[in-house]
């Protein structure tokens, strides 16, 4: 009798799992690389997420923000839902903390067990209740934004938040046709490297502004790219209102001062000297011209953006404070996208380091 895919797979990974702890050892000599022509990211090859000790945790961390400008990809992982609720609660310590979904319209159904999870994409169940999740065979079981590339869709997460998400990580799970074999790409650039690149006058400037950052600004795109998308209501707006941060933030690990912008969610920009607010149309040009210093055309293939060209067993987690990220868009009718995203908690935005 031939397995089918889905239970060889399953039976392979069983093994895997139940191998002693020394033949597991000798098959893996955990590595860590900067991502091979890339002006970001680090890589760590022969590491297993699930039985990763806290010196491994520790050692892919340091290399994110060292190395990586705070992305970081592991590869051929082989995860759960309930193993990626595992995974992250090792690499919590280092960014707050694990962060529970309060869902808002328009996302996932919860996972049972993994309150710190929810799914990303048009993928359709294969089977009643996939993953224990409320659902049926054929329905759409993540939260499907389409993506476009324009400046707009560049972001960072949760900046119109009290406490603004310090870290996100995705993970795609071991299943065939979750990922298009084109487009789909995540793409990073760094704040960092944007803000280091701009004169010193200009420096000193934008550490004199400060953004405000709207949620409804946020959900109200979503609504317009998907008609069928729940709309927020007027209470959930009031529940979340908007939030001043500086434009020039510091990262508390590595002391560095990167921009902190969000095209996406953008509603105002303040001289911080004065409390008053720049002309709307100014505020838009001055966002768009630094959200280019970060991301220049925002494609694939520009030497600023690392586009994350997704492959099974892929986690990647990025420093929400220093980047900015968008999703690429793909061919939704012909093609189907799963990930798996997880939140970590908030924190203060501190201002720049020199007044």
């Amino acid at each position: 009798m031939k397995l089918s895919a889905r239970s060889a797979a399953l039976l392979t990974d069983t093994v895997a799992r139940n191998a002693s702890p020394l033949l597991r050892v000798a098959a893996r000599t955990m590595e860590i690389r900067a991502l091979s022509g890339e002006a970001l990211g680090v890589e760590v090859l022969n590491a297993d997420l699930r039985t990763a000790t806290a010196d491994d945790i520790e050692r892919m961390v340091d290399a994110m923000h060292r190395t990586g400008r705070g992305v970081m990809v592991v590869r051929d992982q082989h995860l759960r839902p309930l193993d990626c609720e595992r995974a992250c609660a090792l690499l919590a310590p280092h960014f707050v903390a694990q962060q529970p979904y309060t869902r808002w319209p328009g996302q996932s159904k919860p996972i049972p067990g993994c309150p710190h999870l929810a799914l990303l994409g048009n993928y359709r169940a294969r089977e009643d209740a996939e993953f224990g999740m409320d659902v049926v065979k054929g329905e759409v079981i993540g939260e499907y934004k389409p993506a476009a590339n324009t400046l707009e869709e560049w972001h960072t997460d949760g900046s119109f938040l009290p406490m603004p998400k310090v870290a996100i990580a995705l993970y795609a799970p071991q299943l065939e046709h979750a990922l298009p074999p084109t487009g789909g790409e995540t793409r990073f650039a760094s704040c960092t490297a944007a803000f280091e690149s701009l004169d010193p006058e200009t420096q000193g400037k934008m550490r004199s502004l400060a953004s405000v950052h709207s949620w409804e600004k946020f959900m109200r795109l979503l609504e317009s790219r998907d008609t069928a998308r729940p709309k927020v209501t007027a209470t959930q707006i009031a529940e979340k209102p908007p939030q001043t941060w500086p434009i020039v933030r510091t990262h508390p690990v590595t002391k560095a001062e990167s921009l902190y912008i969000n095209p996406k969610n953008t509603a105002q920009v303040v001289d911080v000297n004065t409390g008053e607010s720049i002309p709307e149309d100014d505020a838009k040009i001055l966002i768009d011209e630094l959200a280019a210093a970060v991301v220049g055309d925002g494609l694939p293939g520009n030497q600023k953006v690392y586009a994350h060209r997704w492959k099974r067993g892929d986690f990647v987690i990025w420093d929400n404070r220093v980047l900015l990220h968008a999703a690429s868009p793909f061919d939704a009718e012909r093609y189907e996208r799963l990930l798996f995203r997880m939140e970590f908690k908030g924190e203060k935005v501190l201002g720049p380091t020199t007044p």
